[in-house]
Protein backbone atom coordinates (compact mmCIF):
# COMPACT_ATOMS: atom_id res chain seq x y z
CA UNK A 1 0.00 0.00 0.00
CA UNK A 2 1.15 3.78 -0.43
CA UNK A 3 2.57 5.50 2.32
CA UNK A 4 0.60 8.62 2.86
CA UNK A 5 2.81 11.98 3.44
CA UNK A 6 0.93 15.16 4.40
CA UNK A 7 3.57 17.97 3.24
CA UNK A 8 3.13 21.24 4.94
CA UNK A 9 3.80 24.22 2.79
CA UNK A 10 3.84 27.99 3.65
CA UNK A 11 6.22 30.51 5.26
CA UNK A 12 7.34 30.24 8.97
CA UNK A 13 5.70 31.44 11.98
CA UNK A 14 2.13 30.30 10.28
CA UNK A 15 1.20 28.28 12.71
CA UNK A 16 2.87 25.13 11.55
CA UNK A 17 4.75 23.63 14.27
CA UNK A 18 1.73 23.72 16.59
CA UNK A 19 -0.28 21.79 13.97
CA UNK A 20 2.41 19.51 13.35
CA UNK A 21 2.79 18.28 17.08
CA UNK A 22 -1.07 18.03 17.31
CA UNK A 23 -1.08 15.76 14.16
CA UNK A 24 1.82 14.23 15.64
CA UNK A 25 -0.72 12.77 18.94
CA UNK A 26 -3.04 10.97 16.84
CA UNK A 27 -2.90 6.86 16.78
CA UNK A 28 -1.49 6.18 12.89
CA UNK A 29 0.30 9.86 12.49
CA UNK A 30 4.13 10.32 12.67
CA UNK A 31 5.61 13.72 11.81
CA UNK A 32 9.31 13.95 11.05
CA UNK A 33 9.12 18.14 11.63
CA UNK A 34 10.94 19.65 9.13
CA UNK A 35 12.71 16.84 7.21
CA UNK A 36 14.50 19.18 4.86
CA UNK A 37 16.86 20.14 7.89
CA UNK A 38 17.93 16.49 8.41
CA UNK A 39 21.02 16.06 6.90
CA UNK A 40 22.21 19.69 8.00
CA UNK A 41 20.74 20.58 11.49
CA UNK A 42 20.40 16.61 12.53
CA UNK A 43 23.30 14.53 11.00
CA UNK A 44 25.98 17.56 10.30
CA UNK A 45 25.25 19.62 12.87
CA UNK A 46 23.74 16.95 15.56
CA UNK A 47 21.23 19.27 17.08
CA UNK A 48 18.39 18.06 19.33
CA UNK A 49 15.78 15.81 18.05
CA UNK A 50 12.32 16.61 19.35
CA UNK A 51 12.27 13.78 22.12
CA UNK A 52 15.38 16.44 23.83
CA UNK A 53 18.14 13.81 22.77
CA UNK A 54 20.87 15.43 20.32
CA UNK A 55 20.05 13.82 16.29
CA UNK A 56 22.79 11.53 16.66
CA UNK A 57 21.48 10.08 19.83
CA UNK A 58 17.77 9.12 19.00
CA UNK A 59 17.56 5.15 18.69
CA UNK A 60 14.33 6.13 16.41
CA UNK A 61 15.98 8.08 13.35
CA UNK A 62 18.56 5.94 13.78
CA UNK A 63 16.43 2.98 12.92
CA UNK A 64 14.84 5.08 10.30
CA UNK A 65 17.87 5.86 8.81
CA UNK A 66 19.37 1.85 8.70
CA UNK A 67 15.80 0.66 7.09
CA UNK A 68 16.28 3.87 4.37
CA UNK A 69 19.82 3.36 3.87
CA UNK A 70 21.25 0.34 5.55
CA UNK A 71 25.23 0.34 5.93
CA UNK A 72 25.04 2.49 2.72
CA UNK A 73 24.27 6.05 4.18
CA UNK A 74 24.40 9.01 2.07
CA UNK A 75 27.21 11.57 3.28
CA UNK A 76 24.76 14.33 4.75
CA UNK A 77 27.15 17.05 3.32
CA UNK A 78 26.92 15.53 -0.79
CA UNK A 79 23.06 15.76 0.32
CA UNK A 80 23.22 19.68 1.29
CA UNK A 81 25.10 20.04 -1.72
CA UNK A 82 22.40 18.82 -3.89
CA UNK A 83 19.77 21.27 -2.14
CA UNK A 84 21.63 24.02 -2.79
CA UNK A 85 22.20 22.94 -6.38
CA UNK A 86 18.67 21.66 -7.50
CA UNK A 87 15.89 22.05 -4.95
CA UNK A 88 15.89 25.46 -3.98
CA UNK A 89 13.01 27.70 -3.36
CA UNK A 90 13.92 29.07 -6.93
CA UNK A 91 14.20 25.86 -8.98
CA UNK A 92 9.93 25.05 -8.03
CA UNK A 93 8.67 25.66 -11.38
CA UNK A 94 11.41 23.19 -12.91
CA UNK A 95 10.24 20.34 -10.83
CA UNK A 96 6.64 20.49 -11.09
CA UNK A 97 7.20 18.33 -14.13
CA UNK A 98 7.80 14.30 -14.85
CA UNK A 99 11.55 14.78 -15.51
CA UNK A 100 13.79 17.03 -12.93
CA UNK A 101 17.32 17.14 -13.53
CA UNK A 102 19.63 14.23 -12.09
CA UNK A 103 20.42 16.09 -8.97
CA UNK A 104 16.67 16.56 -7.89
CA UNK A 105 16.07 13.23 -9.10
CA UNK A 106 18.47 11.41 -6.42
CA UNK A 107 16.94 14.10 -3.83
CA UNK A 108 13.56 12.88 -4.67
CA UNK A 109 14.33 9.31 -4.47
CA UNK A 110 16.14 9.90 -1.05
CA UNK A 111 13.46 11.66 0.13
CA UNK A 112 10.83 9.14 -0.47
CA UNK A 113 12.81 6.62 1.07
CA UNK A 114 13.03 8.14 4.31
CA UNK A 115 9.06 8.63 4.33
CA UNK A 116 8.91 4.85 3.56
CA UNK A 117 10.90 3.99 6.46
CA UNK A 118 9.75 5.94 8.56
CA UNK A 119 6.11 4.76 8.12
CA UNK A 120 7.81 1.21 8.41
CA UNK A 121 9.76 1.75 11.66
CA UNK A 122 6.80 3.56 13.47
CA UNK A 123 4.04 1.48 12.03
CA UNK A 124 2.27 4.98 10.93
CA UNK A 125 -0.33 5.77 8.35
CA UNK A 126 0.30 8.95 7.47
CA UNK A 127 3.74 10.78 7.69
CA UNK A 128 4.00 14.65 8.16
CA UNK A 129 6.42 16.74 6.75
CA UNK A 130 6.32 20.15 8.06
CA UNK A 131 9.20 21.20 6.11
CA UNK A 132 7.44 24.34 4.37
CA UNK A 133 9.60 24.38 1.29
CA UNK A 134 8.05 24.84 -1.71
CA UNK A 135 10.61 23.09 -3.96
CA UNK A 136 9.61 20.20 -1.93
CA UNK A 137 6.44 20.16 -2.20
CA UNK A 138 6.86 19.55 -6.20
CA UNK A 139 8.53 17.00 -5.66
CA UNK A 140 6.15 14.56 -3.63
CA UNK A 141 3.60 13.63 -6.74
CA UNK A 142 6.44 12.10 -8.38
CA UNK A 143 7.28 9.74 -5.84
CA UNK A 144 7.07 6.08 -6.19
CA UNK A 145 4.71 4.62 -3.45
CA UNK A 146 3.58 7.82 -1.79
CA UNK A 147 0.25 9.03 -1.81
CA UNK A 148 0.81 12.79 -1.25
CA UNK A 149 -0.99 15.75 0.22
CA UNK A 150 -0.30 19.22 0.27
CA UNK A 151 -1.89 21.57 3.59
CA UNK A 152 -0.52 25.20 2.53
CA UNK A 153 -0.67 26.78 6.03
CA UNK A 154 -1.18 31.16 5.98
CA UNK A 155 -1.07 33.79 8.71
CA UNK A 156 -2.15 37.42 8.44
CA UNK A 157 1.32 39.09 7.05
CA UNK A 158 1.73 41.13 9.55
CA UNK A 159 1.03 38.62 12.42
CA UNK A 160 4.12 36.88 10.89
CA UNK A 161 6.39 39.86 10.22
CA UNK A 162 5.93 40.82 14.11
CA UNK A 163 6.96 37.51 15.00
CA UNK A 164 10.25 37.29 12.71
CA UNK A 165 11.17 40.84 14.67
CA UNK A 166 11.18 39.34 17.79
CA UNK A 167 14.29 37.83 20.08
CA UNK A 168 13.50 33.81 19.97
CA UNK A 169 15.92 31.49 21.80
CA UNK A 170 16.82 28.44 19.58
CA UNK A 171 16.66 25.81 21.81
CA UNK A 172 17.62 22.91 19.27
CA UNK A 173 21.51 23.67 19.78
CA UNK A 174 24.30 22.42 22.46
CA UNK A 175 23.82 25.95 23.73
CA UNK A 176 21.02 28.05 22.96
CA UNK A 177 21.46 30.84 20.47
CA UNK A 178 19.05 33.37 19.22
CA UNK A 179 17.37 32.22 15.84
CA UNK A 180 17.67 34.65 12.74
CA UNK A 181 15.30 37.47 12.47
CA UNK A 182 14.07 38.73 9.70
CA UNK A 183 13.63 42.13 8.43
CA UNK A 184 9.53 43.52 7.52
CA UNK A 185 10.68 43.43 3.88
CA UNK A 186 12.38 40.31 3.73
CA UNK A 187 9.74 38.32 5.79
CA UNK A 188 7.32 39.86 3.72
CA UNK A 189 8.55 39.05 0.30
CA UNK A 190 9.53 35.44 1.62
CA UNK A 191 5.73 35.36 2.67
CA UNK A 192 4.32 36.64 -1.05
CA UNK A 193 6.61 33.79 -2.68
CA UNK A 194 6.10 31.04 -0.16
CA UNK A 195 2.06 31.25 -0.70
CA UNK A 196 2.04 31.98 -4.59
CA UNK A 197 3.77 29.02 -4.96
CA UNK A 198 2.32 26.58 -2.58
CA UNK A 199 -1.32 27.45 -4.48
CA UNK A 200 0.49 26.72 -8.43
CA UNK A 201 1.15 23.29 -6.62
CA UNK A 202 -1.95 22.55 -5.96
CA UNK A 203 -2.87 21.50 -9.52
CA UNK A 204 -0.09 18.87 -9.25
CA UNK A 205 -1.78 17.24 -6.16
CA UNK A 206 -5.26 17.24 -7.97
CA UNK A 207 -7.79 17.20 -5.30
CA UNK A 208 -5.20 16.41 -2.15
CA UNK A 209 -4.58 20.20 -1.70
CA UNK A 210 -6.13 21.88 1.36
CA UNK A 211 -5.43 25.51 2.31
CA UNK A 212 -5.58 26.44 6.55
CA UNK A 213 -5.15 29.98 7.53
CA UNK A 214 -3.68 30.18 11.17
CA UNK A 215 -6.46 32.01 12.05
CA UNK A 216 -9.40 29.92 11.19
CA UNK A 217 -7.36 26.77 12.98
CA UNK A 218 -6.82 28.98 16.42
CA UNK A 219 -10.67 29.90 16.26
CA UNK A 220 -11.55 25.98 16.23
CA UNK A 221 -8.78 23.79 16.63
CA UNK A 222 -10.16 21.27 17.15
CA UNK A 223 -12.58 20.97 14.48
CA UNK A 224 -9.29 22.30 11.88
CA UNK A 225 -7.63 19.36 13.06
CA UNK A 226 -9.91 17.10 12.48
CA UNK A 227 -11.19 18.03 9.35
CA UNK A 228 -7.51 17.55 8.26
CA UNK A 229 -7.24 13.88 9.15
CA UNK A 230 -10.37 13.20 7.10
CA UNK A 231 -9.17 14.70 4.28
CA UNK A 232 -6.19 12.48 4.72
CA UNK A 233 -8.53 9.57 5.08
CA UNK A 234 -7.35 9.23 8.89
CA UNK A 235 -9.69 8.36 11.72
CA UNK A 236 -9.65 10.92 14.68
CA UNK A 237 -10.97 8.70 17.52
CA UNK A 238 -8.87 8.79 20.35
CA UNK A 239 -6.96 11.56 19.76
CA UNK A 240 -5.51 14.14 21.86
CA UNK A 241 -8.30 17.01 22.44
CA UNK A 242 -9.48 17.36 25.52
CA UNK A 243 -12.57 19.51 24.84
CA UNK A 244 -12.11 21.95 21.66
CA UNK A 245 -9.59 23.87 22.53
CA UNK A 246 -7.44 21.76 24.89
CA UNK A 247 -4.97 19.65 23.46
CA UNK A 248 -2.30 17.12 25.28
CA UNK A 249 -0.02 17.31 23.15
CA UNK A 250 2.68 13.87 22.85
CA UNK A 251 6.30 13.71 22.76
CA UNK A 252 7.62 13.49 19.68
CA UNK A 253 10.27 13.30 17.02
CA UNK A 254 10.63 16.00 15.08
CA UNK A 255 13.61 17.44 13.05
CA UNK A 256 14.26 21.39 12.91
CA UNK A 257 11.20 24.04 13.61
CA UNK A 258 10.22 26.56 16.09
CA UNK A 259 11.07 26.03 19.65
CA UNK A 260 7.63 25.25 20.30
CA UNK A 261 8.01 21.49 19.16
CA UNK A 262 9.42 20.69 22.33
CA UNK A 263 6.01 21.48 24.57
CA UNK A 264 4.41 18.15 25.50
CA UNK A 265 1.40 17.93 27.88
CA UNK A 266 -2.02 19.63 28.06
CA UNK A 267 -2.15 23.12 26.12
CA UNK A 268 -4.50 25.75 26.09
CA UNK A 269 -5.00 27.03 22.42
CA UNK A 270 -6.09 30.43 21.56
CA UNK A 271 -5.20 32.93 19.05
CA UNK A 272 -1.61 34.32 19.07
CA UNK A 273 -3.20 38.51 18.39
CA UNK A 274 0.26 40.43 20.55
CA UNK A 275 1.04 42.12 16.86
CA UNK A 276 -1.98 44.42 17.09
CA UNK A 277 -1.34 45.91 20.01
CA UNK A 278 3.00 45.46 19.96
CA UNK A 279 3.61 46.42 16.31
CA UNK A 280 4.73 49.48 15.26
CA UNK A 281 3.72 51.56 12.24
CA UNK A 282 6.65 51.18 9.96
CA UNK A 283 6.89 47.21 9.99
CA UNK A 284 2.92 47.21 10.12
CA UNK A 285 2.64 49.21 7.33
CA UNK A 286 5.71 47.84 5.09
CA UNK A 287 4.23 44.48 5.24
CA UNK A 288 0.57 45.44 4.53
CA UNK A 289 1.97 47.25 1.23
CA UNK A 290 3.74 44.47 -0.13
CA UNK A 291 1.69 41.83 0.96
CA UNK A 292 -1.01 43.63 -1.03
CA UNK A 293 -1.22 41.66 -3.94
CA UNK A 294 -2.26 38.65 -1.88
CA UNK A 295 -3.85 40.08 1.03
CA UNK A 296 -7.59 40.13 -0.12
CA UNK A 297 -6.91 37.03 -1.80
CA UNK A 298 -6.34 35.49 0.92
CA UNK A 299 -9.56 37.42 3.17
CA UNK A 300 -6.98 39.79 5.36
CA UNK A 301 -8.19 43.22 4.87
CA UNK A 302 -6.24 46.35 5.06
CA UNK A 303 -7.62 47.94 8.03
CA UNK A 304 -6.53 45.32 10.58
CA UNK A 305 -9.56 46.46 13.12
CA UNK A 306 -12.20 45.02 10.67
CA UNK A 307 -12.50 40.90 10.90
CA UNK A 308 -11.02 39.07 8.26
CA UNK A 309 -13.32 37.84 4.94
CA UNK A 310 -13.83 34.36 3.98
CA UNK A 311 -10.55 32.91 1.66
CA UNK A 312 -10.92 34.05 -2.55
CA UNK A 313 -10.31 31.00 -4.47
CA UNK A 314 -12.27 32.14 -7.24
CA UNK A 315 -9.24 32.29 -9.84
CA UNK A 316 -7.75 29.65 -11.33
CA UNK A 317 -4.20 31.21 -10.91
CA UNK A 318 -2.66 33.07 -7.92
CA UNK A 319 -2.58 36.84 -9.67
CA UNK A 320 0.98 37.29 -8.51
CA UNK A 321 4.83 35.86 -9.82
CA UNK A 322 7.08 37.07 -7.46
CA UNK A 323 10.82 36.86 -8.60
CA UNK A 324 11.96 33.93 -6.79
CA UNK A 325 15.18 34.12 -4.63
Amino acid sequence: MPVKVLYIAGWGRSGTTIVDNILNSYDGVFSTGELVYLWSRGLIEGRKCGCGRMFPRCALWADILDVAFGTARPDPRRITRLQREAVRVRHTYALTGPVAVPAAEEYRRLTERLYRAAAEVTGARLIVDSSKVPSVAALLPGMAGIEPYLLHMIRDPRAVTHSWMRATWQLDRRKPALMRQEAPAASTMHWLIRNALAERLSGAYGGRYRLLRYEDFVAGPRAAIEGLLAFTGMDAARGPFLDDTTVRLAGNHTIAGNPGRFRTGEIALRPDDRWRQEQAAGPRLTATALAFPLLHRYGYRTRISRPNRPVNRGGADVPVRPKLS
